[in-house]
């Protein structure tokens, strides 16, 4: 991953620390689609990654990969309980074949972390695994809709994991 690490305000509250690092090269036109992959598990991310490939293939999208860091209260939150650099290590396993840009958001709730790197034309593309009953995941995306987000919810099976 080439760059430096470049540090924004997402609020004014204090309440998250962005860093975003470039994977793929700027997009020189104006992006129709806008897909995000919040990072949940590897093997879940990589499932919502395929979705959103699927769906961007042929589209004029673009694609961010967003990894939430939860930061406990005793800790400030311009310290990671987890080095960044192995933060931006697991996104560079991720590779997309849409122009996409990493970024990793330091928060003290996942949730609102999360919605705080969304845009308005932002839709989500989260994948769960099916289960019984609502997986947190599920809830992350029934949190995002009443907010107002368009969300894909992807359901994995474990023959699908291990294929």
């Amino acid at each position: 991953m080439g760059g430096s690490l470049r540090c924004k305000w997402v609020n004014a509250m204090k309440e998250q620390k962005l860093f975003g690092t470039e994977i793929a090269e700027q997009v020189s036109h104006t992006a129709e689609l806008h897909l995000v992959v919040p990072f949940t598990t590897p093997e879940l991310t990589r499932a919502a990654l395929n979705t959103a490939n699927r769906m961007g293939a042929g589209l004029n999208a673009t694609l961010r990969l967003i990894r939430v860091q939860v930061v406990p209260y005793p800790m400030d939150l311009d310290q990671s309980p987890v080095y960044l650099e192995f933060l931006k290590e697991q996104l560079a396993q991720f590779i997309s074949e849409l122009p996409t840009t990493s970024q990793i958001c330091l928060a003290r709730d996942f949730d609102k972390g999360l919605m705080g790197t969304l845009t308005r034309d932002s839709v989500v593309v989260l994948a769960t695994r099916k289960r019984l009953w609502k997986t947190r995941t599920e809830r992350l995306a029934a949190s995002l809709r009443h907010a107002g987000h368009n969300v894909i919810l992807v359901e994995q099976n474990k023959e699908a994991e291990n294929a």
